[in-house]
């Protein structure tokens, strides 16, 4: 089964393979980027952005680490075992070596899978393509996804999502809770109990939304709340707490390389001063002096 988005809408190709329950690989494509969802049993059980095209900010790994749950170095050396275990997924490695809890990992495959799908169903133009194949689920990808339901979610987010944008600046921008404000969250809803812990972490919108496990479409209508409640305070510009990072990283490098100068100095100057104090000259010098104090 194949053929282009615009002759068969793509709700329409989920529903079909959910109905005849078959398994396999569904990949989309447009004129940027390129995504392959996997299918068992007509369930939705992984996805996985493709080369070359791939859009790496929703590869499960730079997901968890945007969460916070896992640093570059530790997903640097993920991706290293990754490359010697062949056939592995990173949610093997992560959940295997103790580094990102099972459940954590499947909260964020179940993410991965929402980013992706709703950003599909927004093509207006492109191609797809089902291949029919046997799919074992993995051991840490929690339940399979029923994709109806995530369908019609993601149709009501795709609608809703410019009237919530169009309340914040265009391009980016940063979100800072206010400080000294009295706020009772038992007046929230669950979505922005979420968002508004999720604020204590980080400011960049997307970082937000990681935290709080939830795509864009679904964190903008919570963060609007919030802002129309007077509790945020809006900011143009890079992240104070990103350049706050960046700025202790350079000291950092300054301290380390200062460092690593005077080791290099003493390197050079001890041996020269223990010859010299050791050599007859100078021993002879500091009989004379201490005979003189006598």
């Amino acid at each position: 089964m194949q053929g282009k988005i615009e002759d068969f809408g793509l709700p329409d190709i989920f529903r079909l393979i959910f109905s005849q329950g078959k398994s396999g690989s569904l990949n989309i494509s447009s004129a940027d980027y390129s995504t392959n969802f996997f299918f068992s049993e007509g369930r939705i059980v992984d996805v996985q952005p493709i080369q070359p095209v791939r859009d790496y900010s929703s590869v499960l790994g730079i997901m968890l680490r945007d969460a916070g749950y896992i640093t570059d170095n530790e997903l640097r050396r993920v991706l290293k075992v990754m490359e010697k275990g062949k056939g592995k997924k990173i949610g093997d490695v992560l959940v295997e070596h103790g580094i990102v809890p099972r459940d954590v990992v499947s909260k964020y495959l179940a993410l991965q899978i929402r980013e992706r799908l709703f950003d599909v169903l927004a093509y207006k133009t492109g191609r797809f393509k089902f291949e029919e194949f046997a799919v074992r689920p993995s051991s840490w990808g929690g339940e399979p996804i029923h994709p109806n339901d995530l369908i019609t979610e993601g149709m009501r987010f795709l609608n809703e999502y410019p009237v919530f944008r169009r309340k914040f600046p265009p391009g980016d921008f940063v979100v800072i809770r206010k400080t000294g404000e009295r706020v009772n969250t038992e007046l929230f809803s669950d979505d922005e109990r979420i968002v508004w812990t999720a604020l204590m972490f980080f400011d960049e919108p997307t970082k937000v939304f990681r935290k709080a496990c939830m795509t864009v479409y679904e964190g903008i209508k919570p963060l609007s709340a919030l802002y129309d409640r007077g509790l945020v305070n809006i900011e143009l510009g890079p992240s104070p707490r990103m350049e706050a990072g960046k700025k202790m990283r350079r000291l950092k490098a300054g301290a380390a390389v200062r460092a690593m100068l005077w080791v290099s100095v003493a390197a050079v100057v001890f041996p020269w001063l223990r010859k010299l104090l050791i050599s007859p000259e100078s021993v002879q010098f500091f009989t004379s002096w201490m005979r003189f104090f006598r």
